[in-house]
């Protein structure tokens, strides 16, 4: 079996019921998620005296988000992570992002751990990451449903990234009307060529 060894602890095996050194391990694995071939890293524990490896609670949840993750990364989706740091980008908690995007409660808390977004909730969330304007004016909007404190703290942080956005917009809004000038140009070029 292929697996690579990252730490190495006594403790109780679970495996054999016997205290020793137990390693935890990373494999290679493979499946197929809802019809899609998806490779990804495992971990595992591994006893030496079975020669077996097994998982831990945790170890099952994480490789069940690494498995998603990478199904999420063949279909073009954020991964759990990505989530996560969007989410801390602005300092907003889950439930309150939830509340901004109309969604229900948990929806967040759900796409963080176990349940992969579909594609329009993807669109949203990524618009959400490029894009602090739009986060205040929806945060404008759900003002009445959050405290005071927390509304404070998500403006303070969407305003501090749309300063930090700000040349970037504008250096796309000169491109934009650059384009405009040079097709309206070469228009006239050809209006001109035609006339002859």
């Amino acid at each position: 079996m292929n697996m690579k060894i990252v730490n190495t602890k006594k403790h109780l095996c679970t495996c054999c019921m016997e205290e020793h050194e137990v390693k935890t391990v990373i494999v290679p694995e493979h499946t197929v998620f809802k019809g899609i071939e998806v490779s990804y890293d495992a971990e595992y524990m591994y006893c030496d005296l079975a020669e077996e490896i097994y998982m831990t609670d945790q170890q099952i949840q994480s490789n069940d988000i690494r498995m998603k993750d990478a199904y999420r990364m063949k279909q073009g989706l954020l991964s759990s992570s990505q989530i996560v740091a969007i989410r801390a980008k602005y300092g907003i908690s889950q439930s309150d992002l939830c509340l901004l995007l109309g969604w229900g409660g948990k929806t967040i808390t759900r796409y963080e751990s176990h349940q992969i977004q579909d594609k329009a909730h993807d669109m949203i969330l990524k618009k959400i990451d490029v894009d602090p304007e739009w986060f205040l004016s929806l945060l404008t909007d759900a003002r009445g449903n959050l405290s005071e404190d927390s509304f404070r703290k998500y403006y303070d942080a969407a305003t501090s990234l749309y300063e930090k956005y700000r040349d970037l917009y504008l250096r796309k809004a000169i491109e934009a009307q650059r384009i405009r000038y040079m097709k309206k140009r070469i228009h006239q070029v050809d209006s001109k060529l035609v006339a002859q």
